[in-house]
């Protein structure tokens, strides 16, 4: 059997997406703890944000990529939100845009695929390699999250 890097995001896209589900996490969506540097609404945002700079280089993206990046990217957190320009998605419109993800890397063309970036990332530098690393990065904040919604339900 032979995978791809689409059946890897297509797994922890529907694990993410499960997972929500599952662990009925929107009672404490956006409750701050003293443990976590962010909340589960960051988190969520986090991951689309990341992996549509990767598909904005291909012109793939949907969602206001300057926006998130103040909102979600590394280092920013939501106790700065009130200081940004621009409503904070709920957490329906990033999910909806996180299950559009899987059919959206697959409409990359290889000449899209094949595109340098500026600076690598993590070792990758074409957007190929960013769509390998984002299909790790989802399965690493599924597991935070599981963590994180253990801590904040049990406080």
């Amino acid at each position: 059997m032979t995978n791809t890097v689409y059946d890897v995001i297509d797994t922890g896209v529907h694990y993410l997406l499960n997972m929500y589900e599952d662990w009925k996490i929107e009672d404490v969506l956006d409750k701050d703890s003293d443990v976590f540097p962010n909340n589960l609404h960051w988190q969520m945002g986090h991951v689309l944000t990341v992996f549509e700079n990767a598909l904005s280089k291909g012109d793939q993206n949907v969602v206001d990529l300057d926006l998130y990046i103040k909102l979600f990217a590394p280092g920013s957190k939501p106790a700065d939100w009130s200081n940004i320009d621009g409503d904070v998605p709920n957490i329906e419109s990033i999910l909806n845009d996180i299950k559009t993800i899987p059919e959206r890397a697959r409409k990359l063309t290889d000449e899209q695929l094949a595109i340098e970036l500026d600076q690598p990332i993590a070792g990758f530098s074409t957007v190929e390699g960013l769509l390998m690393l984002n299909a790790i990065h989802i399965p690493l904040h599924a597991g935070k999250m599981e963590e994180m919604a253990r801590v904040l339900k049990n406080n």
